[in-house]
């Protein structure tokens, strides 16, 4: 991932180049050279920590929470780009002229690249999801949902060895991995997201109780008031796990 970003700022920072130098008045190599810099440099940043966000954030939630989400941070990504590229542009030209003034881009110019903002950030989004397999979220599915998962196959050293999904006591979210702990004790990693997970386990007995963790009921002895509405859920083996408020509430429907 960090090659492919490092490759796309190059070559997105010769493409402003070309148009800088191409179709800006009176603008030499050097300075067409800086203008595309001031606009890639802070776009790399801003990309970067934008994927960082929606992957440790955002992407775990709700379908209804992740579109709020990119509605909040669409804009707060243009806005953000657009300032970060007049200051940059500001510091470039002090060097000349001794000074910091920092002058706002035409309102054509505005417009663009607000418009460049909007789509850049999409693109991020777009690679994110594509990377993750964002298939957690998706709010429809036209497939055929598959049966319960009841045993997979994990790999120690050169064997293969069968986990019987009825001993899994929790499931804790690790970026694009998630954690197992089983009743013996054991922990492995599973190649999918907690999220893939779930949609691969029974919901009567696997309960999401944290946006990073998940549970078996058939495992549960206790749960004791954490305050704030939250709780901790104490299982026969394995580590105590923090229950959400709305992990809470989830959990409190199989009250009778």
């Amino acid at each position: 991932m960090l090659l492919l970003w490092t490759v796309g700022a190059l070559l997105l920072t010769c493409l402003y180049w070309v148009v800088f130098y191409n179709f800006w008045p009176n603008v030499t190599p050097f300075v067409a050279a800086l203008m595309a810099v001031s606009n890639v440099a802070p776009l790399a940043v801003l990309a970067a920590l934008t994927r960082a966000v929606l992957k440790t954030y955002v992407m775990p939630q709700g379908v209804a929470v992740q579109y709020l989400a990119h509605i909040v941070l669409a804009p707060s990504f243009a806005v953000t780009w657009y300032w970060a590229v007049l200051l940059l542009q500001a510091l470039g030209a002090a060097t000349h002229n001794g000074g910091i003034r920092i002058y706002s881009f035409p309102p054509v110019a505005q417009v663009w690249q607000a418009f460049q903002g909007l789509v850049l950030y999409a693109l991020v989004a777009a690679i994110c999801y594509a990377v993750r397999g964002g298939r957690e979220a998706s709010p429809v599915s036209f497939v055929e949902a598959a049966p319960p998962l009841e045993r997979y196959l994990i790999r120690t050293d050169d064997e293969f060895v069968p986990v019987q999904v009825a001993n899994i006591v929790s499931i804790v979210g690790a970026q694009d991995y998630s954690e197992v702990t089983t009743s013996a004790g054991k922990c492995h990693l599973v190649r999918m997201s907690l999220g893939e997970f779930q949609q691969r386990l029974d919901p009567h007995r696997f309960v999401r109780v944290h946006r990073s963790s998940i549970i078996n009921l058939d495992h549960l002895e206790r749960l004791e008031p954490a305050g704030n509405g939250r709780m901790i859920a104490h299982l026969a083996s394995g580590p105590q796990i923090e229950v959400s408020r709305s992990g809470a509430q989830l959990l409190r429907s199989f009250v009778v």
